[in-house]
């Protein structure tokens, strides 16, 4: 899910977008497949490579299909100079096409032959919505952090097919084996990576995966895919807001019927190879045939060979250091308004996102999730008041919402991990928006601007935004001291807190908030979440 935030798009951006000098003048990297010439970023000293090929196109008969390798080689240079298309969404400005697999690199000017660390973002927005083209997604911001803190890394974004495109959904496509195909975007992306980064000065072997919300949950599925099988293409992992359980991963008769409404609004309903028409069709006749639909990822029996609530349980996971967190309130943007009463959180949660709760475990719920104010779990910046306009229980139902669709995995996650023997870090980011009205809350996706040092005087009165500036850089300078070390703490300062290990007998977290961070124990709403987690395969995940 995303949100528009009161930005003002910073001199980073806005220089990525000038014309391109000659190629003479222009920074260079020779990949398995020929020749790239980026720019150089004169103001961040840096080198841009934007919008590099590293699929075929997936337009014709390569339409829902699995990706495919680029496997021939060009001569001469080609220009690296400006973001490649967005791949198909609805209610954007982007510029759309179905040729839409590129992927972009930054790294600091003069570090061409080094093996610098590599960060690779893989950007959220329900797997239906987003771009590296997405100002809120320059990745110039954490390189330059990283040259600040004498750190250097290189910083990698990859675009990947969305909603229809990236994940049709038919026994056709599933024996074909293209049922995540945008999954398997990202797979192929991790593969070019590992194959070219050291042409641009980045280490093979030092890759950290990065993702929020549905890049989160790309991220969690990958360490959950091929039964556990790791192949080196990451070493760490960085998830906001996000993870593999809260992922809705619908059976495949989910979408028999969304699968009927495409193809008879199409014409190919009555075709002997319906997904060979759909193929055929034109790229306007399939973008206008799909606005509403949602289509998600499957357990296909390959890639994900089980739900990740049953592999995370019996150990059939990738096993790295992970950085986690959520926000205080992410059941705020998932929340339904206009409950009162219990009998109508009951009602919602019986078919909310469309899980398969049963209706034991939704009375199970509410007595874990009281409406006490006295007595009940904390609900994080919410607090004891009531808002009526959104339901006199609102609060309630926010917490059971973030925490079932969040927050519960996110913990579950950090236990997991911590169990198999990695290191893991884990945050609650506590800082709303300077502008936020009543109910002031810390929900979905605000935390992004500071992970991406995206930070702007639009932000507040300049007290506030220094200390949303100073934040931010924190939490840049921890993620790159996890790039580059392992740790979050790292030698550098942050200016955060020591930030410790997640362990079972003390979990704690770092609270990420503005007017001063600080540790908690990961202990509040424990019998809460603790029953989400047991129940997590009813939440298809």
């Amino acid at each position: 899910m995303r949100f528009q935030l009161p930005l003002v798009l910073s001199a980073i951006f806005l220089s990525t977008q000038s014309h391109a000098a000659s190629n003479s003048s222009r920074p260079t990297a020779t990949t398995s497949n020929g020749t790239y010439a980026g720019r150089y970023l004169e103001a961040w000293d840096q080198d841009l490579f934007l919008g590099i090929p590293y699929a075929q196109p997936p337009v014709g008969p390569l339409r829902f299909k699995w990706p495919q390798s680029i496997e021939t080689a060009f001569s001469g240079v080609r220009d690296a100079s400006a973001y490649g298309y967005s791949c198909y969404q609805y209610r954007t400005n982007f510029n759309l096409s179905e040729d839409c697999l590129t992927l972009n690199v930054v790294r600091p000017s003069g570090y061409a032959n080094e093996k610098l660390p590599v960060l690779v973002w893989i950007y959220g927005g329900g797997l239906y919505a987003g771009s590296t083209a997405d100002p809120q997604y320059n990745l110039s911001g954490i390189v330059r952090n990283s040259q600040d803190a004498q750190s250097p890394i290189v910083a990698v974004s990859m675009n990947y097919r969305l909603g229809v495109w990236g994940f049709l959904q038919t026994p056709q496509i599933l024996a074909e084996g293209s049922s995540n195909a945008g999954l398997l975007d990202q797979r192929l992306a991790l593969r070019w990576i590992q194959e070219n980064i050291a042409a641009f000065g980045g280490d093979p072997a030092r890759v950290t995966v990065w993702g929020e919300s549905a890049g989160a949950q790309s991220i969690g599925l990958h360490l959950n895919s091929y039964g556990g099988r790791d192949d080196g293409l990451f070493q760490a992992a960085i998830l906001e807001s996000g993870g593999p359980v809260g992922a809705f991963l619908a059976p495949l008769a989910y979408y028999t019927a969304p699968v009927e409404n495409l193809t008879r609004t199409t014409g190919c309903w009555t075709a002997t190879d319906k997904v060979a028409c759909l193929r055929a069709i034109s790229s306007e006749a399939l973008f206008a045939a799909q606005v509403s639909q949602v289509w998600n990822p499957i357990v296909d029996g390959d890639f994900l060979q089980a739900y990740p609530s049953t592999s995370m349980d019996k150990g059939h996971f990738i096993k790295v250091p992970l950085l986690t967190g959520a926000n205080s309130d992410e059941g705020v943007s998932f929340s339904v308004h206009g409950l009162d009463n219990a009998t109508a959180i009951f009602d919602s949660l019986m078919y909310w996102r469309s899980y398969a709760l049963s209706p034991p475990s939704i009375r199970k719920l509410l007595d874990l999730y009281p409406n006490d104010p006295i007595n009940e779990p904390p609900y994080g910046r919410l607090g004891n008041e009531t808002y009526p306009k959104y339901g006199l229980q609102w609060r309630r139902d926010a917490a059971i919402g973030g925490d079932l669709v969040m927050i519960a995995q996110r913990r579950k996650m950090c236990e997991v991990y911590t169990r198999a023997g990695k290191d893991v870090w884990s945050y609650r980011f506590d800082t709303p928006l300077w502008n936020q009205s009543v109910p002031v809350s810390v929900p979905h996706f605000v935390n992004v601007v500071f992970s991406f040092q995206n930070i702007s005087g639009a932000l507040g009165p300049v007290t506030q935004y220094q200390a949303y500036k100073d934040l931010s850089t924190s939490i840049g300078r921890a993620y790159v001291n996890f790039v580059v070390g392992g740790n979050p703490n790292g030698n550098n300062g942050t200016g955060l807190p020591n930030w410790p290990k997640y362990a079972l007998d003390a979990p704690r977290n770092m609270v990420l908030n503005s007017n001063g961070s600080f540790v908690e124990g990961d202990t509040w709403r424990r019998e809460g979440i603790a029953f989400i987690n047991s129940i997590s395969r009813e939440l298809l995940g």
